[in-house]
């Protein structure tokens, strides 16, 4: 590219073009080291602008850091240890690091989807995990009637629009979809946490999953996982140490209690569970579903 040896004529267009070795060297092919301060004011600006051209990269909205205190206290390296007041409870582990956290929604967004049925009370906090919650990569924006905007990652947007283009969308199968995308961005990086010594059972269960309920929905994410909420053990014959959070522990086991065993439902419990568990909030409005 060329351009002409006077900065008066510095455009731009140029500036941007140029790459950061392109523009140390037309400093000195110009001699104009006596316009740095203005040439570095052009260029930052430039660099500013550009940033509303990437489809997929927001700004992320700071987390509220009192709030994310409630959600994974830091126990250092007490976490995990038994609480003996409520065993076999087991408090959260020390799990900022994995929580994600809410973008701000961009200025004159147009979505790539927007539904105007609105979800009852019970879908709306099943959705909430997924309000302007930040991907790890590419995503799209959709807009719910009385829920807000959600963020869904493009590798999963077929599969989401399929249960939400109808006039009455099944938000049952669009929350599992959402749901499956946070456990598998989750489980890249899950380390396992052995069950300690000290800790003891708080439901065992008899039965172990059929082939099929294994190939519909598997136990292996939640064998020795750390949440960032207090959970307690439970074991699963052929399965290993599953873990399970404290306030879906009922819903669990009331899958569980069926005859036979609902080992799908129970699983699909505890994938929605990871979801909620691995954002965080910055909404009063949404604590409820964290």
């Amino acid at each position: 590219m060329h351009f002409s040896p006077s900065p008066a004529t510095f455009s731009s267009r140029s500036v941007s073009s140029s790459g950061p070795r392109f523009t140390q060297r037309s400093f000195v092919k110009s001699n104009s080291f006596n316009k740095s301060h203005s040439f570095s004011k052009t260029n930052s600006n430039v660099r500013h602008a550009s940033v509303h051209h990437e489809p997929h990269i927001k700004h992320v909205t700071n987390i509220n850091k009192s709030v994310v205190k409630t959600i994974a206290p830091s126990r250092g390296p007490a976490a995990g240890k038994l609480t003996f007041a409520k065993l076999p409870l087991f408090k959260s582990s020390t799990g900022k690091a994995n929580l994600v956290g809410r973008l701000s929604v961009p200025t004159g967004l147009k979505p790539k989807l927007t539904l105007a049925h609105i979800p009852n009370a019970n879908f709306k906090l099943r959705l909430a995990p997924f309000v302007q919650r930040q991907w790890r990569k590419a995503y799209f924006w959709v807009a719910i009637a009385g829920v807000g905007y959600l963020t869904v990652p493009e590798l999963y947007y077929d599969r989401f629009y399929r249960c939400a283009r109808v006039e009455d969308p099944d938000y049952e199968q669009c929350i599992s979809v959402l749901s499956y995308a946070a456990l598998e961005e989750e489980e890249v990086y899950r380390v396992r946490t052995p069950m300690p010594s000290t800790a003891s059972y708080r439901y065992t269960a008899k039965v172990e999953p059929t082939v099929e309920a294994r190939q519909t929905c598997s136990f292996e994410p939640f064998v020795e996982r750390q949440w960032n909420r207090s959970f307690v053990w439970v074991q699963i014959p052929q399965t290993g140490n599953v873990t399970v959070p404290e306030d879906y522990y009922e819903q669990f086991t009331s899958k569980l209690g069926s005859e036979p065993p609902n080992y799908p439902g129970a699983c699909k419990v505890l994938v929605e569970a990871a979801a909620a568990d691995t954002v965080a909030t910055t909404s009063p409005d949404l604590d409820s579903t964290l």
